[in-house]
């Protein structure tokens, strides 16, 4: 699964890598809107030429293909990833109770069965490398329906929360979730950070999977009923 982390102060340097890509394959499109009309009065070799390359650096920066970072290991001197089990939210930090981990876990397997999202909570103590780490676990997990963005797949969500650091809260968004911005996840993180703080993991969890569960819903809703 291919993500792009959008995230605020925590994610900022992807925030622009991803504006940044984006904002090349506009470019490349127009440059060759604008070039195909000039290779008209080029010899045949060199038009083609021209054109070909144009295609080609436009793929490199396409959503579903090209030269992107498809690293799945755990990022140097940060904890194992943890499988998926019978539950959607992992407390490895073992600060939630089992009825807590149950609802939440229900609320995520609500956004699967609808063909939404995929969304894995992970508790996770000892992660100095927040967003590789929540980026590099959602591919090693190969989280997300499988196929193109643009029709439902790459679609997976994690959200890292760490009870031992200043910020608590990391996420990762796959790449067929676009209207899903950072936006969206700073409101959901605000809404749940007083939980965190005061140490109520219970309802801060809660909080990210039912608000996460609303926000893919107002924005994806119809992709269910197709």
């Amino acid at each position: 699964m291919c993500f792009e982390e959008q995230k605020t102060e925590y994610r900022s340097q992807d925030i622009r890598r991803c504006l940044v890509r984006r904002n090349t394959e506009e470019s490349l499109r127009e440059l060759i809107i604008g070039w195909v009309p000039a290779c008209a009065g080029m010899t045949s070799r060199w038009g083609v030429v021209v054109l070909v390359c144009c295609l080609l650096a436009v793929a490199g920066c396409s959503k579903d293909g090209g030269a992107t970072d498809e690293n799945v290991s755990v990022p140097s001197g940060d904890p194992a990833f943890t499988a998926i089990g019978d539950s959607w939210v992992i407390d490895n930090a073992n600060v939630m109770s089992r009825e807590a981990v149950g609802q939440a876990s229900s609320v995520c397997q609500g956004l699967q069965d609808s063909g939404l999202a995929e969304v894995v909570v992970l508790v996770q103590n000892g992660v100095k490398h927040p967003a590789d780490y929540a980026t590099h676990y959602g591919r090693w997990l190969k989280l997300g329906k499988k196929g193109l963005s643009g029709e439902g797949g790459n679609n997976g969500i994690v959200w890292l929360i760490r009870p031992d650091a200043n910020d608590k809260m990391t996420y990762s968004i796959g790449r067929g979730l676009p209207k899903l911005t950072s936006g969206h996840m700073v409101d959901i993180m605000n809404k749940a950070s007083e939980y965190f703080n005061f140490g109520n993991y219970d309802m801060g969890v809660s909080v990210i999977v039912n608000e996460t569960s609303k926000t893919v819903n107002e924005l994806y809703g119809k992709r269910g009923k197709q």
